[in-house]
């Protein structure tokens, strides 16, 4: 019991760490290239690029407070109070074209196939699932990458898949790829400390339902959400 408590402390600490640093990181950037901006030699150019890292830092900052509140909200929640029914593909779809700036500047090609669904459960919840799947697969997909979106259902049960050929992840940060504490390899590090696949995980799961991951380095990653109809 003692070693499996020390170990607990132990990926706490290095949670904290790391997401201090998370937050830390744009902060500083921003401050950066605000300070350039007052500079009166810079060329339109320059600006304009100095303004698009500061709004990308912004949106990574406003990102990681929704995820550590939404953690908080429904860490210890054990049902869903606020559930309807709702169109899901369009919700999706508007997830999808809410980062059509960032996979467009990469120049990546998407491939997506949805099946029109409706389904029952708490519509802003169930968003941030597709959100923070979608930004980490537009991360983590290289320059001219490609990703794939797929919405279908069975009799009782419908499934999201969002895959990459991204860098992937290595059998040892697989195995803890949805841990709150564990901070991903070397690979993937630098654009999240993995809380928005634990806020991810928690929301299927209060829903009824799974999120699974496959991967492999060097080749890409699959996340596949399955929740009861």
């Amino acid at each position: 019991m003692a070693e499996e408590l020390g170990g607990i402390e132990r990926l706490r600490t290095e949670f904290i760490n790391n997401f201090s640093h998370e937050f830390k990181t744009p902060i500083v950037s921003i401050k950066g290239f605000a300070e350039e901006l007052k500079h009166d030699d810079l060329s339109k150019e320059q600006r304009d690029e100095y303004l698009d890292i500061i709004i990308a830092e912004s949106s990574r900052l406003a990102s990681l407070a929704t995820n550590v509140l939404n953690l908080s909200k429904i860490e210890q929640q054990v049902i869903l109070t606020d559930q309807k029914a709702f169109n899901l593909t369009e919700q999706v779809r508007r997830c999808i074209l809410l980062f059509e700036n960032k996979w467009e500047k990469k120049h990546i090609s998407l491939n997506v196939e949805m099946e029109e669904l409706s389904y029952t459960g708490s519509e802003e919840l169930l968003n941030q699932i597709w959100l923070n799947l979608i930004d980490n697969a537009v991360k983590f997909t290289p320059q001219g990458g490609v990703i794939g979106i797929r919405l279908s259902k069975s009799v009782d049960v419908l499934q999201f898949v969002i895959a990459d050929d991204g860098c992937g992840i290595s059998e040892e940060a697989l195995a803890r790829v949805f841990d709150k504490f564990y901070q991903a390899d070397p690979a993937r590090a630098g654009s999240g400390n993995g809380i928005g696949l634990t806020v991810a995980k928690r929301i299927a799961e209060l829903h009824g339902g799974t999120i699974s991951c496959r991967s492999q380095e060097g080749v890409g990653t699959e996340f596949t959400v399955t929740l009861p109809l």
